[in-house]
Formats: C-alpha cells, sequence, structure tokens
C-alpha cells in the first residue's frame, strides 16, 4: 500500500515538472521571438541655399509692377538701352531717350515695398552695386545701398526697395566706382530703412563685399 501511493506521489512529481518546462521553454521562445523596438530620428533639414537672384527677394504681385530702369553702358558686361523709365510725378526720362542731367528734379522712387518673409536669416550671394550712404574720416564706407543696376543718380529713378539691401559692413572700404560690380555677403533680414535717395526693403549687417573680376 505505501509502495503504490509512494509511487502516485512520484508521478505527479515528475508530471509537475513536465509541465513546468514546457511553461518556460514557451516563455523562452515568446521572448526571442519577441520584435525589438529602435528609435529613429528624423533627419536634420539642410540649410537654405543662399540667396543669389534678385528677383527671389520680389512677391510674386510685385513681380508685375514696372521694371527698374535701364542706363547707358553696360551691366555685368551685357550692354543696356540708354535712358529710364518716368516715374508718376513725370520726372525720370522714357527708355530709349538720353537722360538730361540738367534738370534739379529727383526722379521719384517707384515699385513696391512688399517682402517675401521667408528671406528672413537667409544667407547672401548676390552681385549688384554700392551706393554709399556715410563715410568715414578717411574717406572709407561702410554703411551703403546695394542695388542691382549701377549708375542710378537723381534723374533715373532708384529700383523698387524690395530690390534694395541697405548694407552694414563688418570693415569699411574705399569707395568703389559706381560701375563696379561687387559680390555681397552674409545674413539677410527684412527691415525698412528709409533715406533721402531710396528707402529700402532689407538689411545686411555684419556683411563682407569682394570684387567681381572683370
Amino acid at each position: 500500500m505505501r509502495t503504490d501511493l509512494a509511487c502516485l506521489l512520484l508521478a505527479l512529481v515528475a508530471l509537475a515538472g513536465c509541465h513546468a518546462g514546457d511553461d518556460a521553454q514557451t516563455t523562452a521562445g515568446t521572448t526571442a521571438s519577441a520584435p525589438v523596438a529602435t528609435s529613429r530620428t528624423a533627419p536634420t533639414p539642410l540649410p537654405a541655399a543662399p540667396v543669389d537672384d534678385w528677383e527671389s527677394l520680389m512677391t510674386e504681385q510685385s513681380r508685375t509692377v514696372r521694371p527698374p530702369p535701364t542706363i547707358g553702358g553696360t551691366g555685368f558686361g551685357r550692354p543696356v538701352a540708354p535712358g529710364g523709365l518716368m516715374d508718376d510725378s513725370g520726372s525720370g526720362t522714357i527708355p530709349g531717350m538720353a537722360i538730361d542731367h540738367s534738370s534739379p528734379n529727383r526722379a521719384a522712387q517707384f515699385g513696391s515695398a512688399e517682402v517675401v518673409e521667408e528671406m528672413e536669416g537667409r544667407g547672401l550671394a548676390l552681385d549688384g552695386y554700392v551706393v554709399p550712404l556715410e563715410m568715414d574720416d578717411q574717406g572709407r564706407v561702410r554703411e551703403l545701398l546695394f542695388v542691382s543696376f549701377y549708375g542710378a543718380c537723381i534723374h533715373v529713378p532708384p529700383p523698387p526697395p524690395n530690390q534694395i539691401i541697405r548694407v552694414v559692413l563688418r570693415h569699411a572700404i574705399p569707395v568703389p566706382e559706381l560701375w563696379e560690380p561687387f559680390h555681397l555677403s552674409g545674413t539677410l533680414h527684412i527691415a525698412r530703412f528709409d533715406a533721402d535717395i531710396a528707402s529700402a526693403s532689407y538689411e545686411a549687417r555684419d556683411a563682407t563685399l569682394s570684387t567681381i573680376p572683370g
């Protein structure tokens, strides 16, 4: 009787051990096949390319406004016709006519001051011309207007405000010739600037100018 009871107990213990082994194998198998979570960071967006085109400073709507005038001579090696556009007051000259420099009237600025908001903080890689604003005691210029065409005087309407950049240079430079082209580098900001000669919709501080080989 005791022998039968002992055999029964041994059988129950063995059966329980088998079930425990099966459970351990199942648990181990489940753990091994579980997918491993991986973290993925979003790629860092590339910085916007520098502004190298004057038209990119104009809104789509302002591009329908009359273009800036052209004057006699060459611009970036390309010949341009004499004469410029008349402003709304009647000052200036129409394309194809000689500019009357004897007139005491200043041609008013025309065109749009609307800005492209996406230009804020963009780098600059623009070619253009210098209109000095202030000079130091040594005859060097540090503050200027940067424009897309050269030779604008009081008898030729300046470009629209959104085609002029007020520039404060990192270092003053000798006053250049009005027809000497330059390459502007720096950071563009949206900032209204008003002067007697013209208004500007953009600004570049701590900027640098480099000459363009002719």
